[in-house]
């Protein structure tokens, strides 16, 4: 792995995390909104092509054939959100037979969100965003380092 992947890759964990806490406080934000479903960010590794394919590349060999049994991805992509999943779940029924949402029970069905889990998902999203942020910091200051070799007191 390159530095320039090492940069890519908790770049993209960033953004990916990023993207996280924008979806979660958006979910917070409709917490109290009658009918609001949950979104849910799916994760996935950030890859052009697996790695096996890439394999069957180099070598020259039927992708197929090597496919049925390697698996895996190419290292040093890092993650992105590959798609965003509406929970389904059905939000708490409360007795409000004015509201325009009303069925004809007078029930309205509230949002499926809870403001206590998504906090929580908001601090471990808040953790992995500062822990790419570190390895930024170590590689820039790495780097630093490196160009520092051969100066006179480097």
């Amino acid at each position: 792995m390159t530095f320039f992947d090492l940069l890519n890759s908790a770049s993209n964990g960033l953004e990916a995390q990023r993207q996280r806490m924008e979806i979660i406080s958006q979910n917070i934000a409709n917490a109290s909104t009658p009918g609001y479903k949950k979104q849910i960010p799916i994760f996935s590794q950030k890859s052009a092509d697996p790695f096996s394919i890439v394999m069957a590349r180099q070598l020259g060999v039927k992708e197929g054939d090597l496919l049925s049994f390697l698996s895996g991805n190419e290292v040093g992509r890092g993650i992105e959100v590959s798609q965003i999943v509406t929970d389904q779940s059905p939000g708490a029924k409360v007795y409000m037979p004015g509201h325009t949402k009303a069925d004809k029970d007078g029930y309205v069905e509230m949002s499926n969100v809870d403001s206590l889990v998504e906090m929580v998902e908001m601090m471990y999203a808040v953790r992995n965003y500062k822990a790419n942020l570190s390895i930024v910091e170590m590689a820039k200051s790495a780097a630093k380092e490196t160009m520092n070799i051969g100066k006179p007191g480097g």
